[in-house]
């Protein structure tokens, strides 16, 4: 039987009008004359290729003009700072015997958009002595995505890959102050970015939009202000929601607020002498408030990334991986990249936010290896085509004997001195004086049985709860306090097809500690398409 591929390529005809041709005047033209210029509409069409020949059931054909189909890599993130993320990457080159794609490639548009790779097996049917195509619904996904421009060459086309974290790339849409007064700011804050609190958020400080009259803002949507210090005393009274906070001004000593969809504020009623800031929680501008902070990030690629829905894989429902409530506040002062709202939310949890075969995006927890996962697949001597050592990073290896899981970040560090109020309570210029709070996780076993152990820098998160981060730490401590190692191994595409990244196996091969067989958990995926094999790495 013979392995082949199949390559969609959706293009783009443009159009040919222009919206500020002037029309000849009335009269120079007899009435009902055609115009000489036919204007085309911009279309969409569909490239079909493969790099053994196929034709589906409905007769169309995919001529095998895939000179090299692909090359992809994916992966989980495997270092200590925890950080969520992973990219894949490739590239197609497609023949251009005698030129016939010339004038594909001078005349459609195929940047950013939508790739489809598939793979199947032809059918040798002996009684006529031939290959016969498969039927579409029965090939395998590969990858799915965008191309990347034409890249011609004299006798080829080749076409970049970008899977679905390219979205993430963008800077995320802000709104900024325009600074003609009010609620649109002063001109202190003229050209900036307004802040963004999306979840629970602690002891942050609000952006000073009119020094005149003392308005922050807390969000560019509704939120909750739970509690406002001054100095990290909370001596300003709650005097309630208005819907104008211009239209009077507060009593001394208290603070009204005003909140929607555009956004949250608040005025004093006297000038502070200390240092403002508040705990509130923040919902999304639509009134959508996840509380957990996986919920949070699927919400913020809809919403604020305009990430789209059908990129969303479907498995990602709301609480899809755990409950574990937290947020984040982005003041505004620099721009955020979706990759880099996506590093922060995910920073901790131990989750990659991981591109799928069929283009989507979702996350996928990383396993500790265990004898009582039922496994995916077995990979044995008879199946496995190769086998090496891999790399650990080496943050990670030699084991660690400590894990420091932050929770409850604190946005504004405040020294002791002359920047509290004198009345602040201990336990708040205690909590204020440092960024993050600690859930430790340590091995003393580790500790002495290693001449160096890693022992990685306390780690950042988005979760609001101890309990949470206390979690979190074990499940660190779990997977990375004792010797892992990371295992090489390729095996025949049809078996590839059935694992996927963060699956767990059983992986059993004449190597030091794998006769007898091994958990393990699918951390990497190699493909390319000279080859009729697909190289996982394996941590076992």
């Amino acid at each position: 039987m013979t392995v082949f591929r199949t390559v969609e390529l959706d293009i783009v005809r443009p159009a040919t009008t222009s919206g500020d041709v002037t029309p000849p005047g009335y009269g120079t033209q007899p009435h009902g004359v055609l115009s000489g210029d036919q204007e085309v509409l911009e279309s969409v069409e569909t490239l079909r290729f493969s790099d053994a020949g196929f034709v589906d059931a409905d007769g169309i054909p995919y001529p095998p003009y895939v000179a090299d189909a692909f090359a992809l890599d994916r992966g989980l993130t495997l270092t200590a700072d925890a950080l969520g993320g992973s990219r894949s990457v490739g590239s197609i080159t497609l023949a251009n015997p005698e030129g016939v794609l010339d004038s594909t490639v001078l005349t459609r548009v195929n940047d950013h958009l939508p790739v489809r790779i598939r793979t199947g097996r032809k059918v040798w049917d002996a009684s006529r002595g031939l290959d016969v195509d498969p039927a579409m619904s029965s090939l395998k996904p590969v990858f799915a995505g965008l191309g990347k421009g034409w890249a011609i060459n004299r006798t080829s086309v080749g076409v970049d890959l970008l899977d679905a974290t390219y979205w993430l790339a963008s800077t995320m849409p802000v709104s900024l102050y325009g600074g003609t007064g009010k609620l649109d700011g002063d001109s202190n804050v003229s050209g900036r970015a307004m802040p963004r609190l999306r979840g629970t958020a602690c002891n942050i400080t609000p952006v000073l939009i009119d020094s005149t009259n003392d308005v922050y803002q807390v969000s560019d949507g509704p939120a909750d202000i739970t509690t406002l210090y001054e100095g990290g005393y909370t001596g300003i009274a709650f005097s309630g929601v208005v819907d104008d906070l211009y239209a009077a001004s507060p009593q001394a000593g208290t603070y009204t607020v005003q909140t929607g969809p555009a956004g949250t504020w608040f005025r004093l009623g006297t000038k502070p002498v200390y240092t403002i800031t508040v705990d509130a929680v923040g919902r999304f501008r639509s009134g959508a408030a996840p509380a957990a902070v996986v919920d949070i990030l699927r919400q913020l690629l809809l919403e604020d990334l305009v990430f789209p829905a059908a990129y969303i894989d479907a498995t990602w429902g709301e609480t899809s991986v755990w409950n574990w409530p937290g947020g984040w506040y982005w003041d505004g002062s620099a721009s955020v990249t979706g990759a880099a709202a996506v590093s922060t939310l995910l920073s901790g949890l131990g989750l990659s936010l991981v591109p799928t075969r069929t283009g989507t995006l979702r996350p996928i927890v990383l396993s500790v290896p265990s004898r009582n996962a039922a496994p995916v697949a077995a990979l044995t001597s008879d199946m496995i085509t190769n086998l090496s050592a891999g790399t650990l990073d080496s943050s990670l290896s030699p084991p660690t004997w400590r894990w420091r899981i932050g929770w409850q970040h604190n946005f504004t560090v405040q020294d002791p001195g002359s920047t509290l109020h004198p009345l602040i309570p201990a336990d708040r210029q205690s909590l204020v004086a440092l960024a993050d709070r600690a859930a430790v996780w340590w091995s003393t076993d580790v500790r002495s049985r290693w001449r160096v152990p890693n022992d990685p820098a306390l780690i950042t998160t988005a979760l609001s709860r101890q309990e949470d981060a206390i979690a979190s730490a074990s499940r660190h401590g779990a997977l990375w306090g004792t010797q892992r190692r990371l295992w090489v191994v390729v095996v025949p595409q049809d078996a590839a097809w059935a694992l996927d990244l963060g699956d767990a196996v059983w992986l059993q091969a004449p190597a030091p500690g794998l006769t007898g067989g091994a958990p393990g958990v699918v951390i990497s995926e190699q493909i390319r398409s000279a080859d009729q094999t697909v190289t996982f790495q394996i941590l076992v």
